[in-house]
């Protein structure tokens, strides 16, 4: 009876064993199964976090513009969004700081003067007395002869008032002054008198061909007036001054012919350069 107790006891004994073995050995399974899935898994998050690219820097250029209110300021009712052609455009004065208001405010003529002259120029001339502008009649290119008057300003193209300034002989003027000629933009003639050398004041300006010689008398040479205009004095014809003829009153009138003359000082014998 001892013995089959004995017996029983070590089958249930056997039998229980190996129900404990499967079981860890299924747990252990399982645990390596998860640590497997888990490892896989970090792996891909670590490939994604060096393959993805960098988060874009916000620039300036693509910051959003300014809002008021959740949307863009437009126009006013009834304006449009682009300026007119014809719209002008207004420069705001620039207050001077201390540093420019110590300095002076006028150049020495000579280095204004040399200044001036230094490059080719495309011009009006515009006289300080009247007002008005060197002028061809009519809006079309002008031809040999054509008389040069004054003329309400227009600075466009559409006129014939811009004139190319060139200077031929550098420093072959009066103390060192560069001589310089006036080409009309739209025909290419220049500011000349009639036939050739020295001509009396009173004589009238008209269009010729451009030569630049010294015996010619379409050469010109700059005196500083004051701090906004000068003379324009022919060098041939005793360096007599571009002004407006006449006497009187008519002088403001437009369409009046350009002569030379005697320069003044508070007359029409001013002109200013308009760039």
């Amino acid at each position: 009876m001892g013995t089959r107790v004995a017996g029983a006891v070590a089958v249930l004994a056997l039998a229980a064993g190996a129900t404990l073995g499967v079981g860890a050995w299924r747990s252990y399974q399982a645990d390596e199964k998860k640590k497997e899935v888990e490892l896989a898994a970090e792996q891909a998050s670590r490939r994604e976090a060096l393959t993805r690219p960098p988060s874009p820097v916000p620039s300036q250029s693509t910051a959003p513009r300014a809002t008021t209110q959740g949307t863009e300021r437009g126009p006013g009712p009834g304006l449009s969004a682009e300026r007119p052609a014809s719209d002008p455009i207004t420069t705001l004065p620039v207050t001077p700081t201390k540093k420019q208001t110590e300095e002076p405010t006028q150049k020495a003529p000579e280095a204004e003067l040399r200044t001036l002259t230094a490059a080719s120029r495309t011009l009006l001339l515009k006289n300080a007395y009247t007002g008005l502008c060197a002028d061809i009649s009519y809006y079309g290119a002008g031809k040999k002869g054509d008389a040069v008057s004054q003329y309400y300003c227009d600075g466009t193209d559409k006129d014939n008032q811009l004139w190319r300034m060139t200077a031929p002989r550098p420093g072959a003027g009066p103390g060192g002054r560069d001589l310089v000629q006036f080409a009309n933009l739209k025909d290419g003639l220049c500011i000349d008198l009639p036939t050739r050398g020295a001509q009396p004041a009173g004589t009238g300006l008209m269009e010729a061909e451009c030569t630049g010689t010294m015996g010619d008398n379409q050469l010109w040479w700059f005196e500083q007036v004051d701090s906004t205009s000068v003379w324009i004095r022919n060098f041939a014809s005793n360096h007599l001054c571009l002004k407006v003829n006449g006497t009187g009153s008519e002088k403001t009138e437009r369409a009046q012919l350009l002569v030379i003359g005697s320069c003044g000082s508070r007359d029409d014998s001013r002109w200013q350069l308009i760039d």
